[in-house]
């Protein structure tokens, strides 16, 4: 690994593990966001962040889903799963209406649903914390352990996006419905969402690495549980050390596996949230919901590609 590769994933290391440690000195829960590796990933790990956004519109996009999240959570009178779909689709729109592709939007707002979190400490921690890491990228910028790069805007087409956002919030609302009424609601962990959506575009440069990403998930789910179970359940030690360990472990993994994806990263995360009797089920949770979520996405392109050859005018 380069100098400043590792630089940047120790970096990304330690600002997780930091966050996770204020949780628990501040016995607030609320403060712990998965996401954060991911976008992590996308702003400091990667050479370029995957996402078509101006950076200066991420902290403001993902607390305002992070606010709709813990609203849908606090007031929502419909089950788990419709107010997951409910949630999905605000933050679709608003994805359409600034033209912008940053995905971990969903996250921020399925999270909290799904994991019944209602403090407003939520949001307040998801604005502190993506403030800090657009700081952080232009120090990595400054520092020339990072090349600049331009604002850019998602130009989206009607045709694909009405075929693609109804079908990826009806698959991610089903499997939720389903995970929940089984017991094992991480078949539809929130980093799931963002798989699928990102995997469901078209001209998706990860999409042709399809495999690879579905492996490198499975392998930060185990990093996960492995590091909850062995190090905080089973030796007692805080959810700090399992952070340090699951972290460190998913920058690993998309070393040796040369596919460094966020969702996967924020599905190291994850575990450190969950009940205790999740644990032992989770790698294969996130098993399962990836396989569907992976084919809904392939299916979902090709529907697309297929529109596209049949109405050029509209690519």
């Amino acid at each position: 690994m380069e100098k400043s590769s590792l630089i940047k994933n120790i970096m990304a290391v330690a600002f997780g593990t930091l966050m996770v440690l204020f949780s628990e000195l501040l016995h607030t829960p609320a403060i712990l966001f998965p996401e954060i590796l991911a976008l992590l990933t996308g702003m400091w790990v990667m050479p370029r962040m995957p996402w078509k956004v101006d950076r200066r519109q991420i902290p403001v996009l993902m607390t305002v889903c992070a606010v709709w999240g813990a609203a849908l959570s606090r007031f929502s009178p419909l089950p788990t799963a419709m107010t997951i779909g409910v949630a999905f689709f605000g933050a679709a729109l608003l994805l359409l209406v600034v033209r912008s592709t940053l995905l971990p939007v969903l996250s921020a707002c399925i999270l909290p649903v799904l994991l019944g979190e209602q403090s407003w400490v939520y949001p307040v921690a998801v604005l502190v914390m993506t403030l800090l890491l657009v700081l952080g990228q232009m120090l990595l910028e400054k520092l020339q352990l990072r090349k600049p790069q331009p604002a850019e805007t998602w130009h989206w087409s009607g045709r694909e996006e009405a075929l693609r956002w109804p079908i990826a919030i009806g698959a991610v609302t089903a499997l939720t419905a389903v995970g929940v009424a089984m017991g094992v609601p991480c078949v539809a962990a929130p980093p799931l969402a963002v798989l699928l959506s990102e995997l469901s575009f078209r001209e998706s440069p990860a999409a042709p690495h399809s495999l690879q990403i579905w492996i490198v998930t499975v392998c930060c789910a185990v990093a996960g549980a492995l590091s909850r179970w062995l190090l905080c359940i089973h030796f007692g030690l805080p959810l700090t050390v399992g952070a340090l360990a699951a972290s460190t472990m998913a920058m690993v993994i998309f070393h040796l596996l040369r596919r460094p994806f966020p969702p996967s990263a924020a599905l190291a995360l994850l575990p450190l949230l969950l009940p205790e009797r999740l644990i032992s089920t989770y790698p294969l949770q996130i098993l399962i919901g990836t396989t569907v979520c992976l084919l809904v996405a392939t299916c979902l392109r090709w529907s697309s590609e297929e529109a596209c050859a049949a109405h050029p005018s509209h690519q």
